[in-house]
C-alpha cells in the first residue's frame, strides 16, 4: 500500500535512467539536503540535533532574523527590520507580512534515510489563559535506497490577552525525492493557512504606558470583530537529467586525468495560489479606524487572489563545486491571474423632485451597491537567464547571474548580480557583491478595490543598485556584511496606508555582524544590525538592532546530558515605528508613537538527554519592571512576562 501511495505522489520522479549524477551515500544513516543553485543541485545541510536555539525554535521569527516589527503575538503579521532580508512584494504584497512563517521549497529539507526518522516538537506558555502554543511533527523514510517520502506538519497558535488578537497558523508539507544514477527529482506540496483576529492595535497608547488598568484585556482596541485569512498553496517539482558526465582516470604513476564534461537538463514546475480575505461584522457605523467605506450595507468581506504557474527549463554545464567553470542558461514561462472581489459601481436614484416636469432625477455621482463583483486579469510572462561561476573552494571564487523578462506584465524587467571573493589569512574569505535590478510594481499596487481601500495608480518601475563587502570565517564563527544601496522610485506605504513612491532616490547604508565567542563552557552569540537611510520620512527603521545569547554549557555523564543556562536579549534603538493595516496586511507609516529602546530579556534553561531536548524560558522578564514600552509595532504591545516550556524529541533507530 505504501508503494502505491508513493507512486502516485512521485509519478514523474520514478522515471529514472542509468548513468551517474550526484551520488547518494546510502551507507550513511541519515542524509539531509536543501536545493541550491536555482534548484538544480541538492546539497548537504547536516542533521541538527544540537541544544543551541532549542528554546527559540517554537517561533520562526526568533530563529530566522535579528529583529522584527510585529503585532505582538505568535503566528501573526511581522516585518523583518533588515531591509535586505525582506521579501519582494512585487506580486502579492497582501501575504508579505506572513512570509517568514511559510513552508516553501526553499526552506524544505529533503532526506535519504536508512532508518525512519521522526521529530516531535512542542512548546507552550504555562500558567495563563492567553498562551501561545507550537506543535510540530516531522516523519520521513525511504521506500528504497534512493527514494524517500515524508511529511512535515507545524501548528502555531496564540490566544488573546488583548481584545480580538487570536492567531492560528497551519503548515503542512508533503515532500519526496529520488536520486539515482543520471536522474534526480524532488517534489513538494505545501499548504499554508493563517486565520487571525485583527484588533487594529490599542486605541490609546499612553494609558498602557502609564499602566492605568490592572488587567491588560481591558484596554480598548480599534477593531473588535475583524478577522483575516491568508492561504498559500504550492506544488513544486524539479527534475534533472544527466546528459553526459566527466570521468576520471588514474594511471599506474598516480596521475589523474579528467575527460568529458558534466552536462545536464533541468525542468521545474511551480504552481502557487495566494489568497487573502478580510472581514468585519460591524452592524451599524463603520469603525473609526478606517477613513472610507465603499459598500452601502453593514459588514465587510474582501477577497483577493493571485494564481501563478511557472515552467523553467535549464541547461547546466559543469559542476559548480569541482569544475573551473560551470554555467547555466535557462528560460521559462509564467502564467499569472490576478483577481479580487470588489464593490460594484453604478448610478442610483438620489431623490425625488415633485416641482420639476421630470420628477425623477438621477444623481451624477457614482455610488456603490450592496453587491460585489469578482474581477480578474491574466498575464503571460516570458523570461531568460544565465549563471556562470568558478568553484567556491578555490582561493578565488566568482559568480555572475542575470534574469531578463522578454514579454508580459514584467516586460523589460531584469536582475543582475555578481560576486567575487578571495581567501585571506588562511581561514577568512573577503568578497564583493554587486546587484542591479529594474522591477515593475505589482499589479495590485496599481489596481485595487475593496471595502475600505480603492486606488488606480500608474506607479513607475523601481530601480535598485547595491554593493556589498563581506568578510567571513566559518571556523571562527564570524560573519560581517556591509552594504550601500541606491533605490530609485522607492515604493512605500504612506500614513493613509496607500501605496506611494518617493520622488528622489533613497540611499541605504547597512552593516550586519555576527560573532560567536567561546571560553571554556561560556558561550556568547551576538548579532548586530546597523542601518541608515537618507529618507527617514518614508523609510522607518531603527539605527541599530542587537541580539545576544549568553549562556553556560555544562556536559554531564560523558555527554549523556548537556545543560545550558543563560539569557537572550533583544533591543533596538528608539525610532518612529510603523503601524499595521489589518485590511491589507501591510506595515505603513505613522508619526504618533516611538518604539524601541526597550530590552526584551528571556532567561532560559535548556537540557539535552540523549535525543530529547527540553527547555524552560521566561519571556519578556522585564515587563513592568523597567517600563511598559514593550511595543513591537505602533499600537501593538507584545505579551508581558510569562513562563514557557518546550521539548524536541527525535527518533531514528
Amino acid at each position: 500500500m505504501k508503494k502505491i501511495i508513493l507512486h502516485i505522489f512521485l509519478l514523474l520522479v520514478l522515471l529514472s535512467a542509468e548513468a551517474s549524477g550526484q551520488i547518494v551515500d546510502t551507507t550513511k544513516k541519515i542524509n539531509s539536503w536543501k536545493l541550491m543553485h536555482n534548484y538544480t543541485r541538492f546539497e548537504d545541510t547536516g542533521l541538527d540535533t544540537s541544544l543551541y536555539d532549542v528554546h527559540v525554535v517554537f517561533n520562526p521569527l526568533l530563529r530566522k532574523g535579528t529583529a522584527y516589527e510585529s503585532v505582538g503575538i505568535l503566528g501573526h503579521a511581522a516585518q523583518n527590520m533588515y531591509l535586505s532580508d525582506r521579501p519582494s512584494n512585487n506580486q502579492f504584497f497582501f501575504g508579505s507580512s506572513m512570509h517568514d512563517y511559510l513552508a516553501t521549497p526553499d526552506n524544505t529539507v529533503f532526506y535519504n534515510t536508512r532508518t525512519p526518522f521522526t521529530e516531535l516538537l512542542y512548546s507552550n506558555q504555562l500558567g495563563n489563559d492567553w498562551n501561545e502554543e507550537t506543535v510540530r511533527f516531522l516523519h520521513t523514510q525511504n521506500m528504497d535506497p534512493f527514494t524517500n517520502i515524508g511529511i512535515d506538519l507545524e501548528l502555531l497558535s496564540g490566544k488573546e490577552l488583548y481584545i480580538n488578537e487570536t492567531s492560528r497558523v497551519s503548515k503542512f508539507t508533503l515532500f519526496g525525492s529520488r536520486a539515482h544514477n543520471s536522474y534526480s527529482a524532488f517534489g513538494t506540496f505545501h499548504f499554508n493557512r493563517a486565520n487571525n483576529r485583527e484588533n487594529g492595535g490599542l486605541k490609546e497608547v499612553k494609558p498602557f504606558l502609564d499602566n492605568t488598568l490592572e488587567e491588560k484585556w481591558l484596554y480598548p482596541v480599534n477593531l473588535e470583530s475583524a478577522a483575516s485569512g491568508y492561504t498559500r498553496l504550492q506544488l513544486f517539482y524539479t527534475q534533472k537529467f544527466m546528459i553526459s558526465e566527466k570521468t576520471s582516470f588514474t594511471d599506474t604513476l598516480g596521475v589523474t586525468t579528467d575527460s568529458g564534461k558534466n552536462v545536464s537538463f533541468n525542468h521545474q514546475l511551480n504552481v502557487v495560489r495566494n489568497t487573502r480575505t478580510y472581514e468585519d461584522a460591524f452592524t451599524s457605523s463603520v469603525p473609526e479606524f478606517y477613513d472610507n467605506y465603499y459598500y452601502i450595507h453593514a459588514g465587510a468581506l474582501d477577497s483577493v487572489v493571485h494564481d501563478r504557474i511557472t515552467n523553467t527549463f535549464q541547461m547546466v554545464l559543469g559542476d559548480p563545486y569541482t569544475d573551473i567553470l560551470s554555467a547555466r542558461v535557462y528560460g521559462g514561462h509564467e502564467f499569472s491571474r490576478y483577481g479580487q472581489l470588489s464593490p460594484d459601481q453604478f448610478m442610483v436614484f438620489s431623490h425625488m423632485d415633485t416641482v420639476r416636469t421630470e420628477p425623477l432625477l438621477m444623481d451624477s455621482v457614482f455610488k456603490d451597491t450592496a453587491a460585489a463583483v469578482f474581477n480578474s486579469h491574466i498575464f503571460n510572462d516570458l523570461f531568460v537567464g544565465f549563471y556562470m561561476a568558478g568553484p567556491p573552494n578555490n582561493p578565488w571564487y566568482w559568480n555572475v547571474d542575470g534574469k531578463y523578462y522578454l514579454a508580459g506584465y514584467y516586460r523589460n524587467n531584469f536582475t543582475a548580480n555578481a560576486t567575487f571573493s578571495r581567501q585571506v589569512f588562511k581561514t577568512y574569505r573577503l568578497g564583493l557583491k554587486g546587484i542591479i535590478e529594474n522591477r515593475n510594481v505589482s499589479y495590485y499596487h496599481n489596481h485595487y478595490s475593496s471595502a475600505f481601500f480603492r486606488w488606480e495608480n500608474d506607479l513607475r518601475a523601481s530601480q535598485l543598485i547595491r554593493g556589498e563587502a563581506f568578510l567571513t570565517n566559518t571556523e571562527q564563527r564570524f560573519e560581517s556584511v556591509v552594504s550601500a544601496g541606491l533605490w530609485t522610485n522607492y515604493l512605500y506605504w504612506d500614513e493613509n496606508a496607500l501605496p506611494a513612491q518617493h520622488d528622489t532616490p533613497v540611499g541605504i547604508l547597512s552593516g550586519k555582524f555576527s560573532k560567536h565567542f567561546k571560553v571554556d563552557g561560556f558561550h556568547s552569540r551576538n548579532q548586530l544590525l546597523v542601518q541608515v537611510s537618507t529618507a527617514g520620512d518614508v523609510l522607518r527603521i531603527p539605527l541599530a538592532a542587537f541580539k545576544t545569547s549568553n549562556y553556560w554549557e555544562q556536559v554531564f555523564f560523558k555527554g549523556a546530558l548537556i545543560a545550558q543556562l543563560g539569557a537572550d536579549i533583544y533591543i533596538t534603538t528608539p525610532y518612529t515605528g510603523n503601524a499595521y493595516m489589518p485590511a491589507t496586511g501591510v506595515f505603513y507609516l505613522q508619526s504618533d508613537q516611538t518604539i524601541g529602546g526597550y530590552p526584551f530579556v528571556d532567561p532560559f534553561l535548556a537540557i539535552r538527554i540523549k535525543r530529547t531536548r527540553i527547555f524552560f524560558a521566561y519571556n519578556n522578564a522585564l515587563a513592568g519592571l523597567v517600563n511598559n514600552n514593550y511595543f513591537t509595532a505602533a499600537g501593538y504591545p507584545t505579551k508581558p512576562g510569562t513562563l514557557r516550556f518546550g521539548l524536541a524529541w527525535t527518533f531514528y533507530d
